[in-house]
Formats: C-alpha cells, structure tokens, sequence
C-alpha cells in the first residue's frame, strides 16, 4: 500500500471516532510522532502592523503586487528595478 493510500485510509476511520477520550488517545500518538511547532502562526504586533500597511496601500492602489513567477524573478535580482 503507497502512503497516499494509507493516509487516505486513516483519515476514512479517524472520520468514523466520535469518542472524546479515543479521540485525545489518537491525537497523543500523533503528536509523539509529528510534534506540533509551538508558535509557528503567531506574528509579533509589529509584524502584523506591517502586514496591515501593505495591504492598505496595495488596496489604495498605491502598491502592485507580482505574479508568482515575478516575485521570484524579483528576489533572484534582489528586487531592483
């Protein structure tokens, strides 16, 4: 069995665990094997703050943003020009 099928395999049965204590069994053994990474969404205040910034002027117009295939382009140049 490839790891497609075994994934999707354990995904149908976990769908099929409505109990609240097998449920919290499963997901320890989970996190024994793939531990969660503490904080990796959480953005400092500043961060955010700078997110909101640029989203404001990209709204206004006043900032464009690139495709994909241009923002690579970009960092590959070091975004001159």
């Amino acid at each position: 069995m490839d790891v497609a099928r075994i994934k999707l395999t354990l995904m149908e049965r976990l769908m099929l665990v409505w109990d609240e204590a097998s449920l919290k069994r499963i997901g320890d053994a989970i996190e024994t094997e793939i531990p969660a990474m503490a904080g990796e969404d959480d953005y400092a205040d500043e961060e955010v703050a700078e997110l909101d910034r640029r989203q404001a002027r990209y709204l206004s117009g006043e900032s464009k943003s690139y495709s994909h295939e241009e923002a690579i382009r970009k960092m590959r140049e070091g975004f001159e020009g």
